[in-house]
């Protein structure tokens, strides 16, 4: 095992016996900001929503964007924790 593997290791089990729900708090906040990020530039690339959607649209992406960083969060934490 090469060194970089070892500090992966070494960090991932910190983490993991951490509370669980900072490690939810802290990586559900940082999807949610990539994942809203995501929608935003790709709604405002390829469709005409800004010009129909109105502010609801914000309300809209805002909320997709904390669902997809919680559901990436635990399928994550789920999947690694094997």
């Amino acid at each position: 095992m090469t060194k970089s593997e070892r500090r992966f290791i070494n960090q991932w089990s910190e983490q993991r016996s951490g509370p669980r729900r900072t490690y939810y708090i802290q990586f559900t906040i940082a999807w949610t900001v990539v994942s809203f990020l995501v929608i935003f530039f790709l709604t405002k690339l390829f469709t005409n929503l800004w010009e129909t959607g109105g502010k609801y649209l914000i309300i809209f992406l805002a909320t997709a964007g904390i669902l997809i960083g919680f559901v990436a969060t635990h399928l994550n934490y789920t999947i690694c924790q094997k």
